[in-house]
């Protein structure tokens, strides 16, 4: 069963089939609709329902708010066609992603343990899957069940890897690690917008468990282009314990190649290592030296510790607009 969907006034019409979001119907038709996080998250996507019905996957999404709900605004990203449906875009639509995303089929060829309950997932799509450092896939892993995951190596080959922690209640954590290689599934690649500003100045990185992802892409490209930031750069790793330190081993050897740059492991229990600092995110970043006006922050991890993170930083006077993040967990 698929339902006629039609960009009013005088726009292009295309078909939603059943179990598809608006925006990967427009996709698979060649419609380009103004998005960005693909999560829910942004409100990018965000198109006022003129007539028809529509369903929301995840009712829960950021971008999801009441006052759109009267105004007939739905997230496109996040909304399925129950019916024919009519749709008007918003004269404010946000520029193009830097790297078009679109949707691929990918087979898992490794699993990698990394620590305890933590692994690297390695996939391989049937075409080339480019991307930036610091960008996403959501990755289809049942029915109604999707996630987003951070790539953690460089783009170049038809290679996806993402570093995930199974969590006992986990619905996605749990269905990733139940894949076996050769299995297979679709996924949406790439999203988001939290990648490497190359300028120089001052730069602090700041990974909490799996959040590793994105900040160990960032700084092998840092290291693979040569980057020089002519300034220092703290790279901070959280985790709860020594041995959840996932890759650590491989974001020091990249930080090693980036001028200026040290790596900075903390975990909450030490249990008397020397080489680990003790504490949380926000103790790190309370024990670094820099000046609000003047230096940008890479955030990666779970919604609380970077929840947590831009509170601290809006509260010492760091914009907004020098904290680059991204929102899913």
């Amino acid at each position: 069963m698929s339902f006629t969907v039609t960009i009013v006034p005088d726009g292009p019409r295309f078909a939603a089939r059943a179990g598809e979001t608006l925006l990967e119907a427009a996709r698979r038709a060649g419609v380009a609709l103004p998005h960005e996080c693909g999560w829910g998250s942004c409100g990018s996507c965000k198109v006022t329902l003129v007539s028809g019905e529509t369903e929301l996957l995840f009712p829960d999404a950021p971008a999801v708010n009441p006052r759109d709900a009267r105004r007939g605004r739905i997230v496109a990203c996040q909304s399925m066609a129950l019916s024919d449906v009519e749709l008007q875009l918003s004269p404010a639509a946000p520029p193009p992603l830097p790297v078009p995303d679109r949707a691929h089929l990918a087979e898992l060829i490794a699993v990698e343990e990394l620590a305890p309950e933590t692994r690297r997932f390695t996939f391989r799509t049937e075409a080339e899957a480019d991307f930036l450092p610091g960008q996403y896939a959501i990755l289809h892993l049942g029915p109604g069940l999707r996630r987003a995951y951070s790539m953690c190596n460089l783009s170049g080959d038809r290679t996806l890897q993402f570093i995930s922690k199974r969590y006992p209640c986990g619905a996605g954590s749990n269905a990733l690690a139940d894949l076996a290689p050769g299995d297979t599934l679709a996924l949406e690649s790439p999203f988001g917008t939290c990648t490497l500003n190359p300028r120089p100045g001052r730069k602090v990185f700041v990974a909490g468990g799996t959040g590793i992802s994105p900040i160990l892409a960032l700084l092998r490209q840092a290291a693979q282009d040569g980057v020089d930031f002519e300034a220092p750069v703290d790279v901070i790793y959280c985790a709860r314990r020594p041995e959840d330190l996932a890759a650590g081993d491989e974001l020091a050897e990249a930080v090693a190649g980036v001028p200026n740059a040290r790596y900075r492991p903390h975990v909450e229990d030490n249990r008397g290592d020397p080489a680990l600092a003790t504490g949380r995110a926000t103790d790190a970043i309370a024990a670094t030296d820099y000046d609000p006006g003047a230096t940008e922050f890479y955030v990666a991890g779970p919604p609380v510790m970077v929840n947590a993170v831009k509170a601290q930083l809006k509260e010492a006077g760091v914009s907004i607009t020098r904290v680059h993040y991204d929102s899913f967990g």
